[in-house]
C-alpha cells in the first residue's frame, strides 16, 4: 500500500490543478517525479510542454513524467528502452541494462527502484550494468 506524505499530497494536487491529470503516484528526490496513465500522457504533454514548464515553476525543481503501464515490464521497456533484458527470480527483479542506456538508467534509478516498489510491489530490484 502506497503512503502519501503532505508534501507529496501537495505536488499531487499541485500537478493535477495544473494538468487536469490526476497521477498514479510521485516521487521526490533531487527531481519531482509523476506517473501518470499511458492513456493521459498527451494531455499533460501538450502544448509543447507548457503545463510541464509551469509546474516546475511552481515546485521550484525539473518534474519528470513516467507512463504507467499495468504490466512492469511494458513499464520498464518505455522508460528504459526496448533492448532491457529482465530477469525474475527468487522474489528479486534482474534489469540487464545495455550501454547506450546507462547514463538514463543511472539518473532517474532511485524514481524507477521507487515506483516499481510503490507501484508494482516489487521489493527487490538489481540493476546490471
Amino acid at each position: 500500500m502506497r503512503t502519501f506524505d503532505k508534501n507529496t499530497l501537495h505536488y499531487i494536487s499541485l500537478f493535477e490543478l495544473v494538468t487536469g491529470v490526476a497521477p498514479i503516484d510521485c516521487v521526490i528526490n533531487d527531481k519531482v517525479y509523476f506517473m501518470v496513465n499511458k492513456d493521459f500522457m498527451s494531455r499533460v504533454l501538450s502544448n509543447k510542454g507548457e503545463k510541464i514548464k509551469m509546474l516546475e515553476k511552481h515546485v521550484g525543481n525539473q518534474v519528470i513524467i513516467f507512463p504507467y503501464f499495468k504490466e512492469k515490464e511494458e513499464f520498464l521497456t518505455k522508460i528504459i528502452s526496448d533492448k532491457l533484458r529482465i530477469k525474475e527470480s527468487d522474489g528479486t527483479l534482474k534489469l540487464f541494462i545495455n550501454r547506450q542506456d546507462n547514463k538514463k538508467v543511472r539518473r532517474d534509478i532511485e524514481a524507477i527502484k521507487s515506483f516499481l516498489e510503490r507501484v508494482y510491489d516489487i521489493d527487490n530490484v538489481l540493476f546490471r550494468f
